[in-house]
C-alpha cells in the first residue's frame, strides 16, 4: 500500500497475488472504493495510487451517491446500505432536542494500521491463539457527532486472491445505538451489464445453478430460518455478460462465513455500477449497542480471478482447505463411510448392526455410522429427540459391544445426532416444555414432529453440551453426523431479537467445545441434506452432507453447484439402492459409484442384500477410489464440461505431484443420433505419455499429453444409441 496525496483524494491499494483493491480518502475523511481488478504482480504500488481517477466516479458521486467503502444511512446513500441504526437521543453537544431517535450515522477516516492479532466474530477458539502470517489492514472510522468507532478489517490471502472483510463497532459514548442492519462487507464494481451466478433450489435439489443478467435495481439472495438454507446459499460469482466461462474471463466472487439468517444484495444503479452488500438479514437482525459495548461481525470473503469460473472455484477451494477447515483433519483424506440409515431406518437391533459392520469391513469401508434411532424412545420420528442416552431396547448391553466390534474390524465408529431439536414426546420436553422456541399463549408449530430448542437460553445449551460430552466420554466414538431437520417458525426466545445470532453462536460453541474435548472426533454437517453448508460451519466440521437426494441423476447437478464454492473433499455422497428411495428412479451401479466418488465416498445401500458378484465389484470400486482419493480430495478441480451445455458433466482432478490425473465423466442424458465431442483435458505435460485405466484396471489406451490437450479423450459412451447414465472414472498415469 502506498498513499499519494497529489489529487483531491488520497489513494491506497491492497494487493493480492493477481489483483488490487483501490480505495480513496478525500479531504473530509470520506472513504470510497475505487476498484477491485486484475493487477500484474510486477506493477509497483505507486503506479496504481497515482493513476487518474475516472470521471465517471465523480459523476456517480454527484448523481447517485458515493461508492462508499462502508455505506451508512446518514450520508448520500440512495440505495443499499451496509450499516443502519438509531441513536436513542441527540448527541450531548447538541442543544436542540428533537423528538424520537436519531437515524443518522456518518463515518469519517481517523487512521489506518496493519495488524495480525484480530479475528472476525465466530472464529473458532483454536484459531484465535494461533500464529497467522496473513496481514490485516484496519481502517478506523468515527461518526461525525457520536463517539461511535467503526473498524473496517481487510485480511489478505494473496495466494487465493481473496480479501476477507468484517467490521467492529465500539460505542464509546453515553448514547445507546440500536442497530437494524449490519453488513460484514461490500464491493463496488464498475458499470456492467453484469451476470450473476448463484445457487437456488430446495430440499432434495440444493445448489441448483442460476445464471442471470442483473436487471436495474436490487436483487437479493437470502435465507431466514436459523440455518444457511436449502433454497439459497451465501456465495456468488459475477462477471460481465458473456465475458466469462469455465476457464477464461474475469470473475469476481464472494461468500459469507455465517450459518444463520443472511442476505446478499446486488444493487445495480442507473449508471450501471453494481453495489454488493452481504451480512446479517435485516428482517431479523437487531442489536443494541449500549455505552461501552463492542460488536464484531463475521466475515465476508471477496475475491477475483482472471481464469473463469473454475479459477474462482479453485481459489475458494484452496482457501477452504488451507485457512478454514479445522485441524486435525485439514490434511487428512476423508474415510470411506458406511451409513446404516437406508438399510434399517428406525428398525435397529444389535445383531443387524453387527452384520452390517462385518460386511462393510469386507468391502473395505473405513467408517461405520449408526444413524437415527439408537437413543431414548426413538422408534419413529415422533419421539425421543432430546434424550441423548443409549436405548436399552435397541442395545441391551449398551453401545460399547457394537463399538468394540466395529473397531476390531478396523473401522471408525460414528453416530447420528440432532442436538438442536426435541420431540414433544420426550423426557426432555416433559421436564422442560418452556425450553423450546415459542411465544407464550401461542400455538407451537411442529416440523417433522419436532420443535426447536431455545439456544438463546444458556441452561439449554449447557444441558445439551453435558449430554453430548458424556456420550463421547463414555464411548469410543470417532464421528458425529450433526443434523437439523427443520427451520424456525415461532422464534420466541429469552434472547429476544438477538436469537438469530445467539443460536449460531451456541451451535458453533458446542462444536468447538466437543472438538476441543475430543481432539480426534470427526464431524459432518447435515441439515435435512445441504441446509447448513457455508464458510462458517466449515471452520468446525470435516465434511457436509450435500443433499438427502441420493439419486445419481439428480446428484450430478447438485454436486456441480456445490463445487462452485466448496471443495470436493468436504462433499459427502453415497452409493445407494438401484431403485432410489427418494425419487424411485433407476441408476446403474457404475453411475452411482462414479457420482459418489467425486468427493468423500459413502455407501448407504443395505449391503446385506448384495450378491457375491456385487460384493466383489464393490470391493474393487472402493479399492480404486482409495487409489485416486488423494487426487480427488487434494488436487485442483477443473470442470471441463457442464450439464447445462450438453447434458454431460466432466471433472478433472489434478495433476498431482507425480503427474497423475483423475477424470470423472457423468452423462445425464443422450440425444439419439448425436455424438459427443472429445474431452480436452487441462494442465497435462505435452511430451508425457499417459496410461489411462478404469476402476477394474482395464487399459483404455495410451496417449501423449499433447494429444489429450489438443484432440481430447473420446469417451466410449455409445453415442448415437440413446444411452442414458453412462459414466466413467479414469486414472491417467505418466507412462514411460
Amino acid at each position: 500500500m502506498n498513499p499519494d496525496s497529489s489529487f483531491d483524494a488520497t489513494a491506497m491499494v491492497l494487493r493480492t497475488r493477481h489483483a488490487g483493491w483501490r480505495f480513496l480518502i478525500d479531504k473530509s475523511g470520506r472513504v470510497f472504493q475505487a476498484g477491485f481488478a486484475a493487477v500484474p504482480h510486477d506493477v509497483p504500488d505507486n503506479a496504481l495510487t497515482t493513476a487518474e481517477i475516472p470521471r465517471a466516479f465523480d459523476f456517480v458521486q454527484e448523481r447517485e451517491g458515493h461508492a462508499w467503502m462502508y455505506a451508512t444511512q446518514g450520508d448520500t446513500v440512495l440505495r443499499s446500505m451496509a450499516l443502519a441504526g438509531a441513536f436513542d437521543r441527540p448527541p450531548p453537544a447538541e442543544r436542540e432536542r428533537t423528538a424520537g431517535a436519531v437515524r443518522d450515522i456518518r463515518l469519517r477516516y481517523v487512521r489506518h494500521a496493519w495488524t495480525h492479532d484480530v479475528h472476525p466474530h465466530l472464529t473458532p477458539a483454536a484459531r484465535t491463539g494461533a500464529v497467522d502470517p496473513r496481514e490485516i489492514f484496519k481502517l478506523e472510522l468515527l461518526d461525525v457527532a457520536y463517539d461511535l468507532h467503526v473498524h473496517l478489517y481487510f485480511r489478505i490471502t494473496p495466494d487465493c486472491d481473496i480479501i476477507e472483510r468484517w467490521v467492529t463497532l465500539q460505542n464509546r459514548g453515553p448514547t445507546t445505538l440500536r442497530l437494524d442492519q449490519c453488513a460484514f462487507g461490500s464491493l463496488w464494481l464498475p458499470p456492467g451489464p453484469w451476470e450473476l451466478m448463484r445457487p437456488h433450489g430446495g430440499w432434495g435439489r440444493e445448489f441448483m445453478v442460476n445464471r442471470e443478467c442483473l436487471p436495474p435495481g436490487r436483487v437479493c439472495s437470502e435465507y431466514k430460518g436459523l440455518l444457511t438454507g436449502h433454497s439459497a446459499n451465501p456465495f456468488f460469482l459475477l462477471n460481465r455478460v458473456g465475458q466469462a466461462h469455465e476457464r477464461q474471463g474475469e470473475v469476481w466472487f464472494g461468500a459469507l462465513a455465517y450459518s444463520g439468517d443472511w442476505q446478499i444484495q446486488f444493487d445495480t444503479l442507473p449508471s450501471g455500477m453494481l453495489h454488493v452488500v452481504g451480512g446479517f438479514h435485516p428482517d431479523t437482525f437487531e442489536w443494541t449497542l449500549k455505552p461501552g459495548d463492542t460488536f464484531t461481525s463475521p466475515a465476508m470473503l471477496l475475491g477475483h480471478a482472471t481464469d473463469g469460473w473454475s479459477g474462482a472455484s479453485q481459489r475458494m477451494h484452496q482457501f477452504a482447505c488451507d485457512h478454514v477447515l479445522p485441524r486435525p483433519g485439514r490434511e487428512a483424506d476423508r474415510p470411506v463411510l458406511y451409513n446404516s440409515w437406508e438399510a434399517t431406518y428406525f428398525d435397529l437391533a444389535i445383531e443387524q448392526q453387527v452384520a452390517l459392520a462385518r460386511t462393510a469391513a469386507e468391502l473395505g469401508i473405513e467408517l461405520f455410522c449408526v444413524d437415527d434411532g439408537w437413543f431414548g424412545g426413538r422408534r419413529s420420528d415422533r419421539s425421543g429427540l432430546g434424550d441423548w442416552v443409549v436405548s436399552a431396547a435397541v442395545f441391551p448391553n449398551g453401545l460399547q459391544p457394537l463399538i468394540d466390534e466395529v473397531h476390531r474390524l478396523g473401522m471408525g465408529f460414528g453416530l447420528w445426532v440432532e442436538p438442536e431439536m426435541v420431540n414433544p414426546d420426550s423426557d426432555l420436553y416433559r421436564r422442560h416444555p418452556d425450553w423450546v422456541l415459542h411465544y407464550p399463549g401461542r400455538p407451537r408449530t411442529e416440523g417433522r414432529n419436532q420443535l426447536m430448542l431455545d439456544f438463546g437460553r444458556p441452561e439449554v445449551v449447557a444441558h445439551i453440551r453435558e449430554q453430548l460430552d458424556h456420550l463421547l466420554a463414555s464411548h469410543d466414538i470417532d464421528f458425529l453426523k450433526w443434523d437439523m431437520n427443520r427451520h424456525v417458525t415461532e422464534a420466541g426466545s429469552v434472547a429476544g431479537t438477538q436469537l438469530p445470532l445467539r443460536h449460531v453462536e451456541a451451535v458453533y460453541g458446542l462444536l468447538d467445545y466437543l472438538r476441543r474435548r475430543h481432539p480426534g472426533l470427526r464431524i459432518e454437517s447435515c441439515a435435512a441434506g445441504g441446509g447448513r453448508v457455508d464458510y462458517g460451519i466449515l471452520a468446525r466440521v470435516d465434511q457436509c452432507w450435500t443433499s438427502d437426494n441420493t439419486d445419481a441423476f439428480h446428484r450430478m447437478a447438485i454436486q456441480e453447484g456445490f463445487s462452485l464454492a466448496y471443495p470436493p473433499r468436504v462433499m459427502e455422497s453415497w452409493v445407494t439402492h438401484e431403485i432410489n428411495h427418494q425419487t424411485g428412479g433407476y441408476a446403474p451401479l457404475g453411475l452411482r459409484f462414479d457420482c459418489a466418488m467425486r468427493g468423500a465416498l459413502g455407501i448407504g445401500i443395505d449391503i446385506r442384500t448384495l450378491s457375491d458378484t456385487e460384493r466383489a465389484e464393490y470391493r474393487e470400486r472402493i479399492a480404486f477410489y482409495k487409489r485416486i482419493r488423494p487426487i480427488i480430495q487434494r488436487r485442483p478441480l477443473h470442470r471441463l464440461e457442464r450439464l447445462e451445455e450438453a447434458g454431460r458433466s466432466v471433472w478433472q482432478y489434478g495433476p498431482d505431484a507425480d503427474g497423475r490425473v483423475a477424470l470423472s465423466i457423468l452423462n445425464q442424458h443422450q440425444v439419439f443420433g448425436q455424438f459427443r465431442p472429445p474431452i480436452r483435458l487441462h494442465a497435462l505435460a505435452p511430451e508425457t505419455r499417459y496410461r489411462v485405466t478404469d476402476w477394474s484396471g482395464t487399459l483404455m489406451g495410451q496417449w501423449t499429453g499433447a494429444h489429450l490437450l489438443a484432440w481430447g479423450y473420446v469417451d466410449d459412451d455409445k453415442a448415437g444409441k440413446g444411452t442414458f447414465g453412462h459414466s466413467a472414472t479414469l486414472l491417467l498415469e505418466p507412462h514411460a
